[in-house]
């Protein structure tokens, strides 16, 4: 089917691959019958247990145990001859995936109570099962001439999905949707007009229609956001997601949206919504960071770790103070820097990045090289083969005069990095000039 077979429709959050099935359509929900009392035929008649099997047979289908409640109600119509056990049956039969064999009856039935619209959509249902399109087709044609009802409309337009008369099928569920709204339904007509009628943009324009005026679910905001990450129309995905981040306040849909805003390199759209809009601080964090607003992102650390007291934010709040320094060689704001590496060291922090980057600065600002290394040495214990680490490792080499270690060192970085980034080319040079008689 092309291209467009790609997109999922249906009524979940999951998608998957249409199948190679040429007709993809739900299972019909029909209206849970009231038995009423109809007039009765001369021949009905009561059985002594009649009570009690009423009883069970009601029981059972409350239970969704169709097959064993139709027995039932087979049986009770049998014995007794009686209309409402006739609709009671077949009902049953039709969710319990069985063919009753009184369809006949139920013709009958039809012809002397043309008002009864439930018999009318359990003969459709049969008709379907059995395949006889044309005769569904013209008892859809009655019922929506009748009653003009959501469930009518939907149910008559199921045999001319099965003969792939997709246009007219629309036309139907069309009229089914425009009385209720019923997602569900638009869905239908959505995956009708993709995979089989390649009308992606007024497919398209139905969902968006439906989420400017209903509001957005999740199933109708998830079934544009496959389409649109299918087209890599990232742009679209942005009011999508942060529709279904203020309903449903899931973190996932958040992540999304901050995701989809810096795939369009909006950072400053993604800070002013969770500046304003939903607040999540941990993801606040990480775009301050990201803008190179360290001043805020110092702040907020602060208070994540007055709200979370998780030892990380001694060291994320150590990083953001020192990047946020005008003077990276203020001796004061060094010492505060250090401070709160220190504390993030004894509450437990052992992650390897922030050892790096707290050794790296005692070692680089002169502060105290040899405990700079030890604390390198700890993070590359974890990851030995990180040029960053090594990096850090050479300039405290080199800072200590150890010149044949520290181009070793520096050599296995440059091996693998080249001399890309200013910070590596300014320790490539410096380590290879001065040590040139060390090599």
């Amino acid at each position: 089917m092309g291209a467009t077979a790609l997109y999922l429709i249906g009524c979940s959050s999951t998608y998957h691959v249409p199948s190679s099935s040429k007709v993809v359509i739900n299972k019909e929900e029909l209206p849970t019958y009231n038995p009423k009392i109809f007039s009765k035929k001369k021949k009905s008649q009561s059985i002594p247990n009649e009570d009690q099997l009423i009883i069970k047979a009601i029981w059972l289908e409350e239970q969704h145990n169709y097959r064993e409640s139709h027995k039932l109600y087979a049986e009770l119509y049998d014995k007794t001859d009686k209309e409402e056990y006739l609709l009671k049956e077949l009902t049953t039969a039709h969710y319990a995936g069985v063919l009753s064999k009184n369809l006949p009856q139920l013709k009958k039935y039809i012809e002397e109570h043309p008002e009864n619209l439930q018999a009318k959509r359990l003969l459709l249902s049969f008709n379907l099962k059995r395949k006889k399109f044309n005769q569904a087709k013209m008892i859809g044609e009655k019922l929506v001439q009748q009653s003009k009802q959501a469930i009518d409309y939907e149910l008559a337009a199921n045999p001319y999905i099965f003969t792939a008369d997709y246009q007219k099928a629309v036309s139907l569920l069309e009229k089914a949707y425009q009385s209720t709204k019923n997602e569900d339904i638009l869905l239908k007509i959505v995956a009708i007009e993709i995979n089989y009628l390649h009308q992606i943009d007024k497919a398209i324009e139905r969902l968006e229609e439906h989420r400017k005026n209903e509001g957005c679910s999740e199933k109708i905001c998830l079934q544009l956001v496959s389409i649109y990450v299918q087209q890599n129309r990232i742009e679209r995905l942005i009011p999508i997601y942060k529709a279904l981040a203020m309903a449903t306040k899931k973190e996932i849909y958040i992540e999304k949206l901050i995701e989809s805003y810096i795939y369009n390199k909006d950072l400053d759209g993604a800070i002013n919504f969770l500046e304003n809009e939903y607040r999540n601080d941990t993801l606040l964090y990480s775009l301050y960071m990201e803008n190179k607003l360290y001043s805020k992102a110092h702040k907020l650390a602060q208070k994540l770790l007055q709200t979370t007291n998780a030892p990380k934010w001694y060291a994320e709040s150590a990083i953001s103070l020192y990047e946020s320094l005008n003077n990276s060689n203020d001796k004061e704001a060094l010492k505060k820097v250090v401070e709160e590496f220190e504390k993030a060291l004894r509450s437990g922090i052992h992650n390897p990045v922030y050892l790096n980057y707290y050794g790296y600065i005692l070692i680089d600002k002169d502060i105290d090289i040899n405990k700079g290394l030890n604390i390198i040495k700890k993070a590359l214990t974890q990851e030995p083969e990180n040029t960053y680490f090594l990096d850090s490792l050479a300039w405290g080499e080199y800072k200590l005069g150890e010149c044949s270690k520290a181009y070793k060192t520096m050599k296995k970085v440059v091996e693998v990095e080249g001399l890309k980034e200013k910070e590596i080319i300014e320790h490539w040079n410096a380590i290879n000039n001065q040590c040139k008689t060390d090599k």
